[in-house]
């Protein structure tokens, strides 16, 4: 059977990249190690010079004198990276960019999982959301020069930054703090990320660069373009200083992906037949599965006979392509001014923006072919795991054609949206110096807005009234993915006419949110001559955010009056050919196979509407109310002390939050779908309209609408101690130590706790049973009880820099955790209306008792005379598993969410005379997601390789090129740790190249 694909998994390829990757740093590492000896007396006998166990700057040198190593470009910016990690106080990586506008990869998050403990999230192949140390991205704490920055997304806002907003030519250096101190902002469990930019002071009078790029992808097949530019001016006496900044890029992004959504356990009999895992064990929690149709009767038998009873199934699986257009605009504008020989004030202006519109091409096979259509399926080895089926539509006469029945699949649904996100910043910033007293100050705002300014999605049917237009509908697990066949005619037979919208399943709904806060802190440093006490810091901070969500939908009438929808209306079911893409949908790189791959094309679809209908007409929902404010003010102490070999800091922060949230519990009740048969609601001789669909009630008529405002707030106050310290034993070895508590606040959604509940009654089910339709309670909402997360967490590290430039180093780390937050799918007791249902797959949070994340990081730097040069790091962390409960009622046991067991980073560079290559190997292990079914997600281990080049062709200009993701890699997650067999998704982005001129002035 012949599949529309050129899926390369590329096994093969990543072994040779890898080992060949690992075997250079080794051999680097070893060849370093071998002159250790021999640098250690040459950095003694320095060492003697600057006073026993001073900490020694290793910043590359712009004049060099004799005998030394005068290094530039990257070599130069990782070695003032690692001098900035020796001599901090706590437990902190650096990124520094290469030169301006030169940061060393081409995203920010990108570069930040080359740091010891950092995983990443991508979206559309670029590195997105950022975890610390095994913990979730929502407990990493982002800031833009010591300040939170906005950053809202298009669905519920959110405290995790998304990296997409930031460019990475604004950027000149990002600091990971792994252990906190008391001047630093709460909030960050795993850690907190700050992101440096650039002043005008720090760069020559009239210098900046430019430059000018083109990226290809192996999925989009397009090449285009990317520009920046830095401009810095300042006086001769540096008493005022001008830099503007701006980024412009546009870039395609093309995702296929694969997925299976809903996984139950199907038995005829609950009590006699449990579900259970590949070994046959039952579950502790077995209330915390879902069970199809409750655990009764569920079994389902083939055409031929055959009886399946006792087996976990997915409701549905689908294939999707996604195509989004994004253009990022980054600008940057920025005074600094010098009044007074003691006084400096910064003033700063940030604006980020995403625009990200997209469309996304889906086909699905549901459950609905069960029962009718369902000839053979394909289990795996413990047979408790279904891997494939089959449907087929029974010979004329036969089966359920003795009257009529339809193949409803694969169902194409395509999606059009159009969306933007927007970041500003303002912010003003002083530096007072009087003689031993420090006085800093900042105030500003920061404001983000998001969401799709249209959106509408649509799903078609391969069947006109009683004529199939598909008589085959296979798919099947393979190769964690997935493989679907179909009849080789059902395109063609969709352009003849065989096709109809699913009206029940088109329409539209968006969600826009807007995120700000404004702050003001002062910090006063007393600076002491001392043999011990070296500054005394205490600061107070006030922070004011406010989140905002709106929803509503976009609808097309077909009165005048704008009250009849044409969902509602004879005839709004017509499928024309033109609505269609005439051939299969192609250029499938990878993610998964199909024989065809039929889709709608919405944006004909929506031409088609706006001149039949009336509209799109914007219908917002006013009732639905979701606004937060939190206010935050917090203090703290802090007391650095150092002598000739020990330095470090003690402080207290003390933080207090107040929370207040006004959300809306949104509860629609489905009362019927089709005007009644001569027999009433459960006829099934409906009145037929033209398109052969029957005759739809309007919407206004049949659903009921209920609008609940809930307002909640709270307050509480924490007390956040830190210690951090660093022993010089000798001038090349540096031992560390940390205490702290650290916490992070739940999210955003969990403040506002509302529920958004659909409750589907038995004429509405039997109206759309053939479409998946399930009766009772279905829904969503957020847990405004869940507690903080919070953490006593303890580093313990020590660091050998044998040479310049040059380090091997290992921490030791651990966390002791309370009340971590884990999301959950399970059917959960609800009280609606004053009732007590049960809601199916309700999707929320719930907290985690107590568990332990812990584990090692080994690291290694080193630079031959020659050039050549390697960075390796390796992150071990075990996390327990704990008890997660909701309501009362256990629902299984977690490890932490976000984390994985093991990392690997590895990326050997060679840099002499104008050329610079370097290639960058990342692996992470399994990542622990959140809990379905009872059982937690499992995104699979995952690896890539980057390359990069650059090519100095005169003084200033250089020519660069790069490939990311050489090893075409996917991304894949499964269910339950006992088997990847329980398929969840895969997908994969595509492999892209950039080749580039930048020129410096």
């Amino acid at each position: 059977m012949k599949f529309y694909s050129n899926q390369l998994r590329g096994a093969s390829r990543k072994r040779i990249a890898r080992d060949l990757m690992l075997s250079a740093s080794v051999l680097v590492a070893l060849c370093g190690t071998a002159q250790a000896q021999d640098a250690t007396a040459v950095d003694s006998a320095a060492a003697g010079t600057q006073g026993a166990g001073a900490p020694q700057d290793a910043e590359p040198q712009a004049e060099g004198q004799e005998g030394d190593i005068v290094v530039t470009g990257y070599r130069a910016s990782i070695e003032q990276s690692l001098s900035q990690k020796r001599n901090a106080n706590a437990f902190v990586d650096v990124i520094t960019a290469e030169d301006v506008g030169k940061f060393p990869d081409k995203n920010v998050a990108d570069s930040l999982q080359r740091v010891p403990g950092v995983i990443i999230d991508r979206d559309g192949g670029e590195g997105s959301r950022v975890s610390i140390r095994g913990l979730s991205s929502d407990l990493t704490l982002t800031e833009l020069n010591g300040n939170f920055i906005a950053g809202a997304d298009s669905d519920d806002p959110s405290r995790s930054f998304n990296y997409l907003l930031l460019p990475s030519s604004l950027i000149g250096s990002v600091e990971v703090f792994k252990s906190p101190e008391a001047r630093l902002d709460e909030g960050g469990v795993g850690g907190v990320i700050i992101n440096h930019t650039r002043k005008p002071f720090d760069l020559d009078p009239w210098s900046g660069s430019v430059s000018a790029e083109g990226t290809y992808s192996d999925v989009t097949k397009k090449a285009e373009p990317n520009v920046s530019g830095l401009l810095s001016w300042h006086n001769e006496d540096k008493t005022l200083g001008f830099l503007v900044g701006g980024t412009y890029q546009i870039r395609t992004n093309r995702s296929l992906s694969a997925n299976s959504d809903s996984w139950h356990w199907w038995t005829d009999n609950k009590a006699t037949d449990p579900a259970t895992d590949v070994d046959g064990n039952t579950f502790a929690n077995d209330s915390a599965i879902d069970y199809w149709n409750d655990g009764n009767n569920a079994g389902q038998t083939t055409l031929g006979g055959t009886r399946y009873s006792g087996y976990w199934a997915p409701q549905s699986v689908s294939e999707t392509i996604t195509d989004q257009k994004r253009k990022r605009l980054g600008i940057q504008a920025t005074m600094q001014a010098k009044p007074f020989d003691n006084l400096e004030i910064t003033a700063n202006y940030f604006r980020f923006q995403l625009n990200g519109d997209y469309t996304r091409s889906t086909i699905k096979v549901p459950e609905w072919g069960f029962g009718r259509f369902f000839s053979d399926a394909t289990f795996d080895e413990s047979g408790t795991i279904m891997t494939g089926a089959t449907f087929t539509v029974p010979p004329e006469g036969t089966g359920c054609r003795v009257t009529f029945c339809t193949m409803e699949t694969p169902a194409p649904q395509d999606t059009y949206v159009r969306e933007k996100t927007v970041s500003n910043t303002y912010d003003v910033r002083g530096n007072w110096e009087l003689g031993h007293l420090n006085v800093d100050f900042v105030f500003g705002k920061t404001k983000s807005t998001g969401g799709p300014s249209f959106q509408f999605f649509a799903q078609a049917k391969p069947r006109n009234g009683t004529v199939n237009g598909n008589a085959l509908s296979q798919w099947n697990f393979t190769d964690q993915s997935i493989a679907m066949a179909f009849s080789p005619n059902v395109i063609q037979n969709m352009l003849n006419g065989v096709a109809q919208i699913d009206l029940g399943s088109t329409g539209s709904g968006f969600t826009n949110s807007s995120i700000s806060q404004r702050y003001a802190q002062v910090d006063v440093t007393r600076k002491f001559d001392s043999n011990f006490l070296d500054s005394i810091q205490v600061g107070a901070k006030w922070r004011d955010g406010r989140i905002h969500r709106e929803t509503g939908k976009f609808e097309w009438y077909s009165d005048a009056a704008n009250t009849l929808r044409f969902q509602d209306t004879p005839g709004g079911a017509l499928a024309l050919p033109e609505i269609f893409y005439p051939d299969s949908l192609g250029n499938i790189a990878g993610g998964f196979q199909t024989t065809a791959f039929p889709a709608i094309n919405i944006k004909n679809y929506i031409n088609y509407l706006n001149k039949t209908y009336s509209g799109p007409v914007r219908v917002p929902e006013p009732q639905n109310l979701y606004n937060i404010r939190e206010r935050i003010w917090a203090g703290y102490a802090q007391a650095n002390f150092k002598t000739d070999n020990v330095r470090g800091n003690i402080g207290l922060r003390v933080v207090n939050t107040k929370q207040d949230g006004t959300s809306t519990d949104r509860i629609t009740y489905e009362n019927e779908y089709c005007v009644n048969g001569p027999g009433g609601p459960f006829d099934p001789n409906k009145p037929v309209g033209a398109d052969g669909n029957c005759t739809v009630i309007p919407e206004s008529q049949r659903q009921v609408r209920v609008f609940s405002p809930n307002s909640e707030s709270k307050s509480y106050t924490d007390f956040l101690p830190s210690f951090n310290i660093s022993w010089d034993v000798t001038p090349n070895l540096v031992l560390r130590a940390a205490a702290s508590k650290v916490i992070a606040r739940p999210g955003y959604g969990d403040l506002a706790g509302s529920r958004g509940l659909t409750f589907n009654s038995d004429p509405f089910v039997f109206d759309r049973a053939e479409f998946g339709a399930r009766a009772g309670w279905f829904g969503n909402g957020g847990n405004f009880d869940l507690k903080p997360f919070s953490a006593w967490q303890y580093d313990l590290g020590a660091e050998w820099y044998f040479n310049r430039g040059s380090v091997l180093g290992m921490t030791l780390f651990r966390k002791d955790v309370s009340n971590f937050i884990v999301p959950v799918v399970i059917d959960l007791e609800q009280e609606v209306a004053g009732q007590t249902v049960t809601v199916q797959q309700y999707s929320t949070q719930a907290n985690g008792t107590s568990a332990v994340s812990q584990g090692i990081e080994v690291y290694a730097q080193h630079t031959l005379d020659f050039g050549l040069g390697a960075q390796v790091n390796f992150t071990y962390n075990d996390t327990s598993q704990a008890a997660v409960t909701l309501n009362g009622t256990e629902l299984g046991e977690s490890a932490l969410v976000g984390s994985a067991k093991t990392q690997l980073n590895a990326s050997v560079f060679y840099e002499h005379g104008p050329v610079l290559l370097r290639a960058s190997y990342n692996r992470r292990g399994e990542v622990v997601r959140g809990l379905a079914s009872g059982l937690n997600v499992y995104d699979d281990p995952y690896d890539q390789v980057d390359l990069n080049a650059a090519f100095d062709v005169f003084e200033n200009f250089q020519i660069t090129g790069s490939v990311i993701n050489l090893t075409k890699s996917e991304q894949r997650a499964h269910l339950g740790n006992d088997t990847k067999d329980r398929f969840i998704s895969n997908v994969y982005s595509g492999r892209r190249a950039y080749l580039g001129l930048s020129y410096k002035f």
